[in-house]
C-alpha cells in the first residue's frame, strides 16, 4: 500500500487529533510535509526495502578503481550499498579492511578484490561513491544498493510524491514526528510511537514469512553426515 505525501499528512493530522483531544494545535502544511519526509527517511534507513533496492552493472576504468559511468546519484550514503560482486560471481567482495594498505596491492592483478567508499573530497563522490581495489581492476562489477526516490538535481519532494511503504506505518511515524517535536503531550507521542513500532513489526513479520531459497547458495551445506 502506498500514498502521496498529501494523503499521509491528512491521515496523520487525524491521528494527532485523536490522541491529543479536541484542543489539538493546528499545524502548518510545510511543517507537516517536513515531518512526513522525516518519517519516510527514518523508515527508509531502518530496513533494506526491496522496492527501493536496485542492481547496477558498472564497468571499471582500470586506473582509479572508479566506475566509468556515474550511476549512484540516488544512493545517499555508503551504508546504502548492500553488496558488490565481481561479474558472474555468487560471492560478494569484502569491504577493504582498515589494516590493509592498498598501496601494497599487486597492481598487475586485474581482478577486483575489495571495495570501499570514495572519500567525500573526491570530485566524483556525489555520482560514483565507491572505489574498487586494486585500483587497476578491470571488467564489470555488479552492485546492489538502496536508491532514494528524490532524483538530483531536485532538492525537495512535492506534495504528490508517492512513498511506496506501508501507509499506516508512515502515517503513525509522521504523527510521531509532529508530536515529539512539540513536547506538549508526551503521552500522545508515546501512543503514536507504539502504533508505529507495532505496525513496523507487523510488516517485518510479513516479510519474514516469505520462503528463503537455499539451493543457490554454495555456502549452505545440503548434506550432513557424522565424522
Amino acid at each position: 500500500m502506498s500514498a502521496s505525501i498529501r494523503e499521509i499528512v491528512n491521515a496523520a493530522l487525524t491521528v494527532v487529533g485523536e490522541v491529543t483531544g479536541p484542543g489539538v494545535q493546528m499545524y502548518e502544511d510545510d511543517r507537516m510535509k517536513a515531518d512526513a519526509v522525516r518519517a519516510f527517511n527514518m523508515m527508509f534507513k531502518k530496513y533494506s526495502w526491496r522496492q527501493y533496492c536496485k542492481w547496477f552493472t558498472i564497468t571499471l576504468n582500470g586506473a582509479t578503481g572508479k566506475p566509468v559511468t556515474s550511476p549512484f546519484e540516488q544512493v545517499k550514503d555508503f551504508e546504502d550499498f548492500l553488496a558488490v560482486h565481481a561479474d558472474q560471481s555468487a560471492h560478494p567482495l569484502p569491504i577493504l579492511p582498515a589494516r590493509i594498505n592498498p598501496a601494497t596491492m599487486n597492481t598487475s592483478n586485474a581482478r577486483p578484490a575489495y571495495w570501499t567508499s570514495l572519500d567525500v573530497t573526491d570530485p566524483d563522490y556525489a555520482r560514483k561513491k565507491i572505489q574498487i581495489y586494486p585500483l587497476t581492476s578491470i571488467g564489470i562489477v555488479n552492485v546492489l544498493a538502496k536508491v532514494y526516490p528524490l532524483v538530483p538535481p531536485e532538492v525537495s519532494f512535492d506534495w504528490e510524491q508517492i512513498f511506496y511503504l506501508d501507509t499506516d506505518m508512515l502515517v503513525y511515524a509522521t504523527a510521531f514526528m509532529t508530536l515529539s517535536g512539540d513536547d506538549l503531550n508526551a503521552g500522545a507521542a508515546d501512543t503514536v510511537r507504539n502504533l508505529m513500532e507495532m505496525k513496523y513489526k507487523d510488516v517485518m513479520s510479513a516479510l519474514a514469512s516469505h520462503p528463503i531459497p537455499v539451493s543457490g547458495d554454495s555456502s549452505i551445506p545440503f548434506y550432513w553426515h557424522e565424522r
